[in-house]
């Protein structure tokens, strides 16, 4: 997340981390904030193509970190197209949250993936999703926001997240279409 923050011209490398604004706290809160471990396991399906292991969804937090077996499954959407993303042994696939891509006013794109089934072998994976606390509100960086570059999204927080899939079936990536202000 530093590196991210340091990518957006929030913060310069090797400054000194002062308590000035909250875009330098935000590492922190991370590191208080919630995390999820999910494991799946999907087994063979003898007819893949009638059913999805996961439907096409884009993660809600900041980031997820990924560790997939060598079965293929994953796949993100880049073009309107799905993309398989191919395993690499012992790696781990990063993915942009919904949470960063409001925090950066859209420079971060949340990524939009789903999973797919495999005729003949089961595929094991676990995520681990890292986010602010449940409690904390969920901003553009002000860092991030001028005239030129207008705030994109309403702030958000856990609350909204559940009261929108409470109401909704979760598809694509529509809650964080709800939080969309303008668009790019």
């Amino acid at each position: 997340m530093e590196a991210i923050i340091e990518s957006l011209g929030i913060i310069e490398g090797n400054q000194e981390k002062e308590t000035e604004g909250k875009d330098e706290n935000l590492v922190k809160e991370l590191k208080d904030g919630s995390q999820m471990m999910v494991a799946n396991l999907y087994p063979p399906c003898p007819e893949p193509d009638l059913t999805l292991g996961m439907p096409p969804h884009s993660d809600y937090g900041f980031l997820t970190l990924l560790l997939q077996d060598e079965v293929e499954g994953l796949q993100i959407q880049f073009q309107q197209k799905w993309v398989t993303v191919q395993p690499i042994s012992m790696a781990f696939v990063i993915n942009v949250g919904d949470h960063l891509e409001i925090y950066s006013n859209g420079k971060y794109k949340s990524v939009l993936h789903r999973v797919v089934v495999n005729a003949v072998k089961s595929r094991t994976s676990v995520a681990s999703l890292h986010s602010l606390p449940f409690n904390h509100t969920v901003r553009p960086s002000p860092k991030l926001i001028d005239e030129a570059n207008p705030k994109l999204y309403a702030d958000t927080d856990f609350n909204s997240f559940i009261a929108y899939i409470s109401s909704k079936e979760p598809k694509r990536k529509d809650f964080l279409d709800s939080r969309k202000l303008t668009s790019p």
